[in-house]
């Protein structure tokens, strides 16, 4: 079995959790991945947070650095860095984490490594980007999350505000991604490049449809905390949920029509014609509440088992919200290798993550488990650098090299660390490796060339097309004449009118074409034959069954263009089942939603499309590893990412603890009040929340009470030591909360930022859509909307690349506005013919 990436060597010098899961990803899909650790210094603490207790597995270990060998190398010692730049000569990717000032500081800068290897693709991932004045804050996800705005609107009303830990996994696919884009432009060039993607960008991205709707709209309701009683729908809400007997919750997610009201009045016991909910203006308005009542008494009735098979008997949007229990034992997930169940030498069998990306014809593959420090040392540096026995046993007589980490004397420049960096607002590198947020007009972008046919509606498959249209693909999005793309159509963002322009269709269409065709005629489906013919990229996401009868299944494409790259954004999986699928249903399965926020509170929804996000990444990632494996053989093959398997992999952070140990620790809900690390957690200020990010030792427990003027706190006995902080039964956060309530956020982080300690307010939607940092970064543009005629501000490019930038041309297009011009210039139509098409019903 081929791979996709099994050209490629890749350094990994990463420390953090979903930085080193971007290599492991490479890894998945063949990179030859050599992971360097410094024995000279410790390692991350997993535990860090007081969420991650260890356990008789390393599940983390067991996710992140798969597929990888592991070199211990002192970096301290002259030698050790000789070896290095050795090593990296001899990669094709180098990825890394550290702070701009440590990479200064260790002459690991772009321009430094890039002497060594001139074609060398250099990925970091940062905090909060490459430019701007806050680029060296430390690059915690908690810090980035506070800073989105997203977390005070997911509780419910006067709950604290909820960390979902997501964010860092979107930073994780878009370093892997932005990392494929910069060897797909080697490949035809040979240049590499630097590619930077932050926490910052991750987590701004994983609310995609909240801020383009806050940036448009401007209305603070947007950030607001929404009870499930304030619903619009009583069907439909992403805080409305429904309890049931056995303690589970109840998802629904049907608009109010006529389609949807019979069957659903019927599966409830309700008669579709009672006079108090007979009509839209009823059920949504005056009897919404009496509704929502009904609804509650009737759900907690049964246990979720049979709500679940009378949705499925009723075929209605709706499921229940699992705990993690589900999908480990879920054959679907298993079936199509969202979960692996794997044999450990040491630990024996225990399930672990999969993969969330299909390929034909280089499938992701486990080939090796997690290694041990230091591993591969001599197989490494023989294979890779042609190193005899003697210079390797000279290197471990030295100490150069090794299987165990040294105790080091003075830990200043660690990873992590902050310090004295380069001037903010500039990168370390000079002349073309200097970062810019945005590309010039007619710049050179990655997948200049690339034609991509984009039959996909709604979200997950408008946004990994637009991810490609961003990059350089000529994207022509193919519409259904007369309506178009359902999301034309949106007039709403949780139940508030959109601005006066759809920020959510023209938004995730820009940058593409439109072309309108009626798939139902025969005349239209040969248009799309001839255009696969001429086409690079085929994007569908509207139900594998319709494929076969519109003549636009894999087998018949491929057979028209045999280096076609055929992609699907399926519901559950290229196998299995293939029932409809909803963002909000499909993420009720995975778990992640039912351990979110405090005990005893409803089940958490990451957020307004956000598995759709994180599935139209994962999508735009597997198209570009296609794209890059046909440079080598020719030949396209079938790609699918879908909403299951994504949103699995979303949850990874908690669910592979859970699914390598079964421990309900990581599935169950955890009061803030009794966190098992009180200097890791958020607190309320006088007017607003504050998070603190500290590991739990005694100098940083006397650090955190000397900040907040607690002397009373630090000599307290009863708190004295990290395990009476970590078992404390809520005394030490209530009186905790009692000292941040005595100032301001904004106060407060600046005294803890002065004392080293790193810290955040947990800012709103208004906060965020003036953050100096997010502009500078190109996170938000700005770009002349048609529909309007004004300059608007939008959600901009997430991902960096030094040589071959993003940019925005254009917001998305008019229904059919390019049709013709695509029938004369991609086909060369004769005019004769486009009127006999348009005579037959084929284009409008």
């Amino acid at each position: 079995m081929t791979r996709a990436l099994e050209d490629i060597a890749v350094l990994d010098c990463t420390t953090e959790y979903w930085s080193s899961l971007a290599a492991a990803l490479l890894g998945d899909f063949g990179a030859r991945v050599v992971r360097v650790e410094d024995i000279s210094r410790p390692e991350r603490d997993p535990d860090r947070d007081g969420l991650h207790p260890a356990g008789r597995i390393n599940a983390e270990a067991e996710l992140i650095h798969r597929n990888k060998r592991s070199v211990g190398l002192d970096l301290s010692d002259p030698s050790g860095r000789d070896v290095f730049a050795r090593l990296v000569a001899a990669s094709d990717i180098f990825m890394t984490d550290l702070p701009f000032a440590v990479l200064h500081e260790r002459g690991w800068a772009p321009d430094d490594l890039i002497r060594l290897r001139p074609d060398l693709v250099y990925t970091r991932g940062s905090g909060f980007g490459p430019l701007g004045p806050d680029r060296d804050l430390p690059a915690l996800d908690e810090l980035a999350a506070a800073r989105t705005g997203v977390m005070p609107s997911l509780p419910e009303p006067g709950e604290p505000p909820v960390y979902t830990a997501s964010g860092q996994m979107y930073t994780a696919v878009m370093l892997a991604f932005g990392t494929v884009l910069a060897l797909n432009h080697r490949d035809r060039t040979g240049e590499g490049q630097v590619v930077d993607a932050s926490l910052f960008g991750g987590n701004l991205y994983a609310a995609s449809l909240m801020l383009d709707a806050y940036l448009a709209m401007r209305d603070d309701r947007l950030s607001e905390p929404v009870s499930r009683f304030d619903a619009g729908n009583p069907m439909s809400g992403a805080s409305l949920a429904y309890p049931t007997s056995d303690g589970r919750w109840v998802t629904l997610t049907m608009p109010d029509t006529d389609r949807w009201w019979p069957a659903f009045s019927e599966a409830m016991g309700i008669d579709p014609d009672d006079p108090r909910f007979d009509t839209h203006e009823k059920r949504c308005g005056e009897g919404r509440i009496e509704l929502m009542r009904i609804l509650e008494d009737a759900f907690s009735e049964q246990p979720g088992s049979h709500w679940r098979s009378v949705f499925e008997e009723k075929r209605l949007s709706a499921d229940v919200m699992e705990k993690y229990d589900y999908p480990a034992g879920d054959p679907q997930a298993f079936l199509n290798r969202f979960i692996l169940s794997l044999e450990h030498p040491s630990y024996g069998r225990f399930r672990s993550l999969g993969f969330p990306v299909h390929m034909s014809e280089t499938p992701a593959e486990l080939r090796t488990l997690a290694p041990c420090l230091g591993q591969h040392t001599s197989e490494v540096l023989r294979e890779m650098l042609g190193m005899d026995s003697k210079e390797v046993d000279e290197l471990d007589a030295k100490g150069v090299i090794g299987t165990a980490r040294k105790d080091p004397p003075d830990m200043a420049g660690a990873a992590g660390a902050t310090g004295a960096s380069p001037a903010p607002g500039t990168y370390s590198g000079t002349g073309e490796n200097v970062l810019s947020p945005l590309g010039s007009p007619g710049g050179v972008r990655p997948l200049d060339g690339i034609r991509v046919l984009d039959l996909t509606v709604w979200f997950q498959g408008p946004v990994c097309a637009q991810h490609l249209a961003d990059f350089g693909a000529e994207v022509i999005h193919v519409e259904r004449p007369g309506t178009g793309d359902q999301a034309r159509g949106v007039r709403s963002i949780n139940a508030l009118p959109i601005a006066d322009w759809n920020q959510y269709f023209l938004v995730v269409n820009r940058n593409k074409k439109s072309l309108a065709v009626d798939l139902k005629t025969d005349e239209g489906r040969e248009i799309i034959h001839e255009l696969v013919e001429k086409s690079d990229v085929f994007l569908w996401n509207q139900g594998g069954a319709a494929l076969k009868k519109l003549g636009l299944d894999y087998e018949t494409l491929s057979a028209i263009n045999p280096r076609l790259v055929f992609a699907t954004n399926s519901g559950y999986g290229h196998r299995g089942t293939d029932r409809p699928a909803f963002d909000m249903t499909v993420q009720a399965l995975t778990g992640i939603m039912t351990r979110l926020s405090e005990p005893g509170q409803p089940p958490v929804y990451l957020g307004l499309g956000a598995g759709d996000a994180y599935g139209g990444l994962l999508s735009a990632l597997g198209i570009t590893l296609a794209l890059h494996r046909r440079e080598l053989t020719g030949k396209g093959q079938y790609v699918d990412a879908s909403l299951y398997g994504a949103q699995l992999f979303l949850a990874a952070p908690s669910l592979q603890p859970y699914l390598a140990g079964g421990d309900d620790f990581h599935a169950d809900q955890h009061s803030r009040r009794t966190t098992r690390n009180p200097l890791w957690s958020r607190y309320p200020a006088s007017d607003r929340w504050v998070f603190v990010c500290l590991e739990n030792t005694d100098d940083n427990w006397h650090r955190l009470c000397d900040t907040l003027g607690a002397e009373d706190l630090a000599t307290d006995a009863r708190f004295s030591t990290r395990g009476q902080r970590a078992t404390q039964d809520g005394t030490l956060v209530d009186l905790l909360d009692a000292h941040f309530r005595e100032r301001d956020a904004g106060e407060w982080v600046e005294l803890l930022g002065r004392a080293g300690i790193p810290a955040a307010t947990i800012n709103t939607f208004s906060d965020v859509a003036s953050d100096e940092q997010a502009w500078a970064n190109g996170y938000f543009t700005r770009g002349h909307c048609s529909e309007v005629n004004r300059e608007v501000e939008f959600r901009g490019l997430p991902i960096t690349l030094s040589k071959t930038p993003g940019r925005i041309d254009t917001l998305g297009p008019e229904l059919g506005q390019d049709t013709e011009l695509i029938l004369l210039d991609t086909l060369g139509c004769e005019w004769a013919r486009i009127s006999e098409l348009k005579e037959k019903g084929a284009i409008p």
